[in-house]
C-alpha cells in the first residue's frame, strides 16, 4: 500500500445527503486510523464502472445502493481483486461484507409507533422499485399493520422516487383517501407530502399526521420538524472504511458483518388520536 492508495465510493441515488453522510464517516474513520486514503466519490452509470476500476491505485470500494446488489458490478470488483463492503444489501447478504440497519424492523417500528398513537389509517409512500429496500420498508409497513389485524388498503399506498417533488406530486392521491397519518419511505417524500398539505391547508399534524426515514437535515427543516427513523449514515460510512482499511493492511478477504441499530426520532409531526377509528379486521 502506498500513499496514493484510494477508496472508491460508487452512488446512483438522487438523495446526494444520503451518500454525503456516508462519505462523511468514511473519511472520518481514514482520517482517525492513519489510513491516507484518499476517497473518490463516483456517480456513475453502470457502463462507466470497468473504466473506473482501471485506476491501479484503488484500494476497495465501498458500495450504496442500488449497487450494492449489482451483480454486474459486484463481478467486475471482484475480478479486479480488491475488497469491497456492501452498504444496505437486500439481496445475496453472504457476498463480502455488508454494513446495515434492520430495514424491515425499523419501518415496522415506526408503523408501530403511528399504531400505539391511535392511527388506523396509515398510508404509506413507497420509493422506486429499484430500489430493493423500497420493499423492505413497504413490508414492514404491511406487517405492522397485519400484526395489528389492519387492512393494508392498496388506496393508502403511492409511488414515489425518494425526491421531495415526487412527495408533493404524489400526496393528493393519498389525501383523497383520507387517511390519518402518512409514512413516507424517506424524508425527502415526507417533506413533499408536508409542502402538499400546506398548499391544501390540511394541518399538519392536526388534520394528518406525518413520518419519514433517515433522519436528514430535511427532517429537522419541515415545519413541523419531522418524526422519522434515525438511519446512522455517518456510523455506517465510518464502520465501511473500517471494514476496508482492515482488508487493505491485513490482505485478508473473509466476508464481515455489521448491523448498526436504528432509532425512532419523535419530533412535532404525529399527532395522538384521542379516539382512533376501528379500522381493525373482523376475528
Amino acid at each position: 500500500m502506498n500513499h496514493r492508495t484510494k477508496i472508491l465510493l460508487l452512488f446512483n441515488n438522487s438523495g446526494r445527503e444520503y451518500v454525503a453522510r456516508i462519505d462523511s464517516g468514511a473519511r472520518r474513520t481514514c482520517g482517525s486510523s492513519g489510513f491516507t486514503a484518499q476517497m473518490d466519490n463516483a456517480f456513475v452509470s453502470g457502463s462507466a464502472i470497468p473504466e473506473l476500476l482501471q485506476d491501479e491505485t484503488i484500494g476497495g470500494v465501498i458500495l450504496t445502493p442500488p449497487y450494492s446488489d449489482d451483480r454486474h458490478a459486484l463481478g467486475l470488483i471482484e475480478a479486479r481483486g480488491v475488497p469491497y463492503v456492501r452498504i444496505a444489501p437486500m439481496l445475496d447478504m453472504d457476498r463480502g461484507s455488508t454494513v446495515t440497519i434492520d430495514e424491515y424492523d425499523a419501518a415496522r417500528a415506526i408503523t408501530q409507533y403511528l399504531i400505539d398513537k391511535g392511527h388506523r389509517r396509515i398510508a404509506f409512500m413507497r420509493g422506486p422499485d429499484f430500489q430493493l429496500v423500497s420493499m423492505r420498508r413497504y413490508n414492514g409497513y404491511a406487517n405492522a399493520l397485519g400484526a395489528s389485524r389492519l387492512r393494508v388498503d392498496q388506496t393508502l399506498v403511492a409511488q414515489g422516487d425518494f425526491s421531495r417533488e415526487s412527495g408533493r406530486e404524489q400526496a393528493a392521491k393519498l389525501f383523497a383517501a383520507r387517511p390519518t397519518a402518512i409514512f413516507a419511505s424517506n424524508d425527502e417524500m415526507a417533506a413533499g407530502i408536508i409542502d402538499a398539505a400546506r398548499a391544501a391547508r390540511i394541518a399538519v399534524p392536526g388534520q394528518i399526521s406525518v413520518v419519514g426515514y433517515d433522519d436528514n437535515a430535511v427532517a429537522k427543516t419541515t415545519a413541523p420538524r419531522l418524526t422519522t427513523v434515525r438511519q446512522p449514515l455517518e456510523e455506517m460510512g465510518e464502520m465501511a472504511a473500517r471494514l476496508l482499511v482492515d482488508a487493505i493492511r491485513t490482505g485478508s478477504r473473509s466476508a464481515v458483518h455489521k448491523i448498526i441499530p436504528f432509532e425512532v426520532i419523535e419530533r412535532e409531526s404525529v399527532a395522538a388520536l384521542p379516539e382512533p377509528q376501528d379500522d381493525r379486521l373482523s376475528a
